[in-house]
């Protein structure tokens, strides 16, 4: 697989054999892997209608491994393994060799190529949703030459086909550092499509922070389609592709929103030194500020419609407020200290006595007094908001009110 199949992925499987069908109804026909406008990948296959046509059926729970579908290539050591199943069929009863079209949706797909001159030295992921218009510090150029080769031995014959011949456009890139290897995050030109380079390959949870981190940086969360391994002609090894799931196309929708300037001389440029800075300490600090979890919330809170986003948001100030407690080992919990409340809530208790009120009055009213020594949301606001040196404006306050009423009423 090249990296211009992820640019416009419509790859022919021509050049292949199916070994293993799954659900396909047969192994031979015409196959085109494809990725439709929504991004969803896809298989579309077509053949001939025959008396001996198996169909594949099956309700109910479907065990993953039942989907599998291989295709070997007529040539070469190279392999394809996908997982699909089908979710529209069609006929076509014209002429003398009715015909079928299948439309299968394929949930991820692995490229395989075992030819032992192929030695992988790059890790390349393919992400999506690069909305972000600032200025990169810097550009990448690729050419992609893949060639088939056959020689007669003995004579000084040889026959060389063009299998791809590339040459792609610049792409504005930045590089940084990584734990002493470089990493590069390159745009593709005219949309929003991008990749990540490893110069070495980095375990799949390091990667997963680091794609969050540049999310956060960037203000655009990035959607993961999948990875290769690439020699340093970009020749592919191994490829994996992936279905992006509902929630991760909603993602896709999300405006970009940089939190913080990534310049000191200019509001959409990118310096270096600024991003590798902001990089290795939110990595640093991944775990401690509990970044996973609060980027799934902003980007909830930021997808969200007008109506349900304050609650998302408010959710997010306590996440916040909670990490910084946490770190801090500051508590904005009990107004009191539980001795004093103690004696309050035993004389608060006998008052109670002296009035005439039924039985489940005076458990709702004891109930609503054992909550009086914590301090309400607007309180750990107006702390926490104290403590980092942050003012608000009296319209800030009053919106806080009524988000604080808001989220009480939902709850």
């Amino acid at each position: 697989m090249s990296l211009g199949i992820w640019e416009n992925i419509n790859f022919n499987l021509n050049n292949f054999k199916c070994i293993f069908k799954g659900f396909l109804r047969a192994d031979e026909g015409d196959f085109l892997l494809f990725r439709d406008e929504e991004g969803r990948l896809k298989l579309k296959v077509e053949g001939v209608i025959s008396d001996d046509l198996e169909l594949n059926r099956k309700s109910g729970y479907i065990d993953k491994n039942e989907s599998l579908i291989i295709f070997e290539h007529n040539f070469l050591k190279q392999k394809i393994l996908m997982y699909a199943l089908p979710i529209q069929q069609t006929h076509s009863l014209v002429g003398d060799n009715p015909k079928y079209t299948d439309i299968f949706i394929v949930d991820e797909i692995v490229f395989e190529d075992s030819h032992e001159q192929i030695g992988a030295e790059y890790l390349i992921e393919f992400v999506d949703n690069f909305k972000i218009n600032h200025i990169f510090p810097h550009l990448m150029k690729w050419s992609e030459n893949h060639e088939r080769i056959f020689e007669i031995y003995g004579t000084d014959c040889q026959l060389i086909q063009k299998i791809v011949n590339l040459e792609n456009s610049n792409r504005n890139s930045i590089g940084f550092r990584f734990e002493g290897s470089e990493v590069y995050i390159i745009k593709i030109k005219d949309g929003d499509k991008g990749i990540i380079l490893y110069k070495k390959d980095l375990e799949l949870d390091k990667r997963e922070k680091i794609r969050g981190i540049i999310s956060y940086i960037l203000g655009c969360p990035l959607v993961f389609y999948g990875y290769t391994f690439v020699n340093k002609y970009m020749t592919p090894s191994y490829s994996y592709l992936r279905n992006i799931h509902d929630n991760e196309r909603g993602q896709l929708a999300i405006n970009v929103q940089v939190p913080t300037p990534l310049s000191l001389s200019a509001l959409n440029i990118i310096e270096v030194d600024i991003f590798e800075n902001l990089m290795q300490e939110l990595y640093v600090k991944y775990e401690e500020y509990d970044l996973g979890n609060i980027f799934f919330t902003y980007w909830v809170a930021v997808n969200s419609n007008s109506i349900t986003a304050a609650v998302h948001y408010g959710a997010l100030i306590e996440k916040l407020q909670a990490t910084y407690m946490k770190i801090h080992e500051v508590s904005y919990s009990k107004i009191l200290d539980k001795a004093i409340f103690k004696k309050m809530l035993e004389r608060l208790q006998q008052q109670l006595e002296e009035f005439e009120i039924t039985p489940e009055q005076k458990k709702i009213f004891l109930d609503k007094i054992g909550n009086l020594n914590t301090y309400s949301q607007k309180n750990k606001m107006d702390f926490f908001c104290n403590d980092i040196s942050l003012s608000l404006s009296d319209i800030e306050k009053k919106l806080g009110n009524n988000e604080m009423m808001l989220l009480t009423e939902m709850i």
